[in-house]
């Protein structure tokens, strides 16, 4: 049965550094003028209550583009387990679904297949091999074992979700939906792509 929309917070990761994007704030990327985060938000606004991102730069320029902001409660970047502990401190609903603003290609299926699957407290997405960690459905029960986690120093999302029991929600039959854009030449190499997806989705 699919999670009610009304008990979805989605929370866009976007408070890194981007030093592989040469310190560029990745939420903040445009191609032809066309924002991949604003993509990103309307089709998650779908499926979700509220959506908010997650940005610890620019924050003022994030609320004049009209988004909500989530600003990490620990400073100094700490990583998406913080991003992901504010979000669950701040939301007014059952559920925290994550996806990250350098995921151009996420599409209905993604929040077709992770609401569908809610037999565990976290879901985690597992494509090309691996888990994608920043791929998530968190129950708000987390929270207070998120901050024992943070607060004795740990911060590794994979030792979090492992130690929580997580659920794995299979995507290998769709591997290119978790490319992410790290660098100008990944930018450059999907620009294409992303530019039809966005066309698509209006």
């Amino acid at each position: 049965m699919l999670i009610k929309t009304d008990d979805i917070t989605s929370l866009i990761l976007a408070g890194g550094k981007s030093t592989r994007m040469g310190g560029i704030d990745k939420g903040l990327i445009e191609i032809n003028g066309e924002l991949i985060i604003k993509n990103l938000s309307m089709l998650a606004s779908k499926y979700s209550h509220s959506v908010f991102i997650n940005a610890n730069r620019n924050i003022d320029k994030y609320k004049r583009l009209g988004f909500s902001v989530i600003e990490d409660s620990l400073k100094n970047f700490q990583g998406p387990l913080s991003g992901i502990y504010s979000g669950l401190c701040q939301m007014k609903t059952k559920y925290l679904l994550t996806l990250p603003c350098d995921g151009p290609l996420i599409c209905d299926e993604y929040f077709d297949r992770m609401l569908r699957n809610c037999g565990s407290n976290i879901n985690c997405a597992f494509s090309n091999s691996r888990l994608q960690p920043v791929y998530a459905l968190i129950h708000k029960s987390c929270k207070t074992n998120l901050e024992k986690f943070l607060n004795d120093g740990e911060r590794k999302i994979d030792k979090w979700y492992t130690q929580e029991n997580f659920q794995i929600i299979d995507f290998s039959d769709l591997p290119e939906m978790f490319i992410n854009i790290n660098n100008e030449e990944e930018l450059l190499k999907y620009k294409n792509r992303i530019l039809e997806k966005i066309k698509h989705d209006k």
